[in-house]
């Protein structure tokens, strides 16, 4: 991200927990207007107790895809509940990797091969 290749990255935290990725080091990188900066926090909820926060940082011009991520996670809350593969796919290619690292990753998470919708 840092050197201009990917279009967008995510960090994603528990409110009640500190920072654990070089916030600062890319708050800078906003600053000289490298990278724009958004965040979302969403509120606990129970039983968990934790809200969740993230951090999305996106090139100039890719900022779009801020709210696309968003909107993939929101669309996560809506049922039905669990693994939503698709889903996944959408939000590795918007944070820029290859489809054949978002395959492998789909399918070591699923434990097997899913064939893809469309």
């Amino acid at each position: 991200m840092k050197l201009g290749k990917k279009p967008l990255s995510m960090f994603i935290q528990w409110t009640d927990e500190q920072a654990h990725f070089p916030e600062l080091e890319f708050d800078d990188l906003v600053a000289r207007k490298q990278l724009i900066k958004r965040v979302s926090v969403e509120p606990a909820v129970a039983p968990s107790g934790h809200g969740v926060r993230r951090v999305l940082y996106a090139l100039p011009g890719e900022e779009w895809r801020i709210d696309a991520i968003l909107l993939a996670h929101e669309l996560y809350q809506h049922p039905p509940s669990g693994w939503k593969p698709d889903l996944e796919r959408l939000i590795g290619q918007l944070l820029g990797y290859p489809p054949a690292d978002i395959e492998r990753f789909v399918k070591k998470v699923t434990g097997s091969s899913i064939t893809k919708v469309g």
